[in-house]
């Protein structure tokens, strides 16, 4: 049997949890895929879990710590199947200058590795990671990148602050980033609805209902789950990723977490092409 590439992933660890990298490990074996990972943090659990105990007890795991572990991880051969590379959590400038290194250093090596940038900054109108962090990862890392994953607030920051009230909106943005592929969550839709956007040489766009509460880590499981559909050459990866998270918010209404068992592929959702004329100035 043909064994699938390997994906290096890096981002942050929970002990108790389905959020960063516990969230996404199940989209890559989903699809069958071998993971290599880097954690940026290792905590407790997510902050807003258990809210009444305050700050989680865990470490930042320091950036030359992440730097040495993957520089291992190169001179002995765990990298040599590496074909595509996704940073998630990343806590200070520090992460981000790191993780453009590691990136640079696999395209060096395999200019076809696949860069996917999820740049986690903020959500419901505010950035809850420092400025600085925020600003590395739109002049750092996007520009290494071959996909990002951006929500609509982040898409929003990182494009230059104006609002995105309208899908037209978000492609202009979308564009302005200059990253072969985007993956728009949680972009315009009517009432009760919520829509995901992929903005590359076409721009598609899939709508399905829009869930109560967002569970945690439903940002770190699409990323994943979009890269190995698209590792996988499947030409239906935006409908299938955005209808498997639908599936799963509407399966788990009255959890804050993401299921602990096996994952399943859902139906496509219906994808529909656009035609958004370039922004003029």
């Amino acid at each position: 049997m043909v064994r699938k590439a390997s994906v290096l992933v890096i981002s942050s660890q929970v002990v108790s949890g389905q959020v960063g990298l516990k969230a996404m490990m199940p989209g890559f074996r989903l699809l069958g895929f071998e993971t290599v990972t880097l954690q940026t943090t290792l905590l407790a659990a997510h902050p807003a879990a258990f809210p009444e105990m305050g700050q989680p007890v865990g470490r930042i795991v320091p950036a030359d710590e992440i730097l040495q572990i993957f520089d291992w991880l190169l001179r002995a051969g765990a990298l040599d199947r590496v074909e595509a590379i996704v940073s998630g959590y990343l806590p200070s400038p520090e992460h981000v200058a790191a993780i453009a290194e590691i990136v640079n250093a696999l395209k060096s090596k395999n200019p076809d590795v696949i860069y996917c940038c999820d740049p986690i900054c903020g959500d419901n109108e505010h950035l809850y990671l420092p400025d600085t962090v925020a600003q590395g990862i739109a002049t750092k890392l996007l520009p290494l990148a071959d996909i990002a994953t951006p929500n609509l607030f982040e898409l929003q920051y990182l494009a230059g602050g104006s609002p995105l009230a309208s899908t037209e909106d978000v492609v202009h943005a979308a564009r302005s980033l200059n990253v072969p592929q985007v993956a728009v969550t949680s972009a315009p839709a009517p009432e009760g609805r919520i829509a995901t956007l992929l903005v590359n040489k076409e721009t598609a766009r899939c709508e399905t209902a829009k869930a109560p509460r967002a569970r945690h880590g439903m940002g770190d499981l699409f990323s994943a789950l979009y890269l190995a559909l698209r590792l996988s050459g499947e030409a239906k990866a935006l409908g299938i990723a955005t209808g498997t998270l639908s599936a799963i918010a509407n399966a788990n209404m009255e959890t804050q977490t993401l299921p602990h068992g096996p994952l399943a592929l859902a139906a496509p959702t219906l994808q529909e092409t656009l035609v958004v004329a370039q922004k003029t100035s």
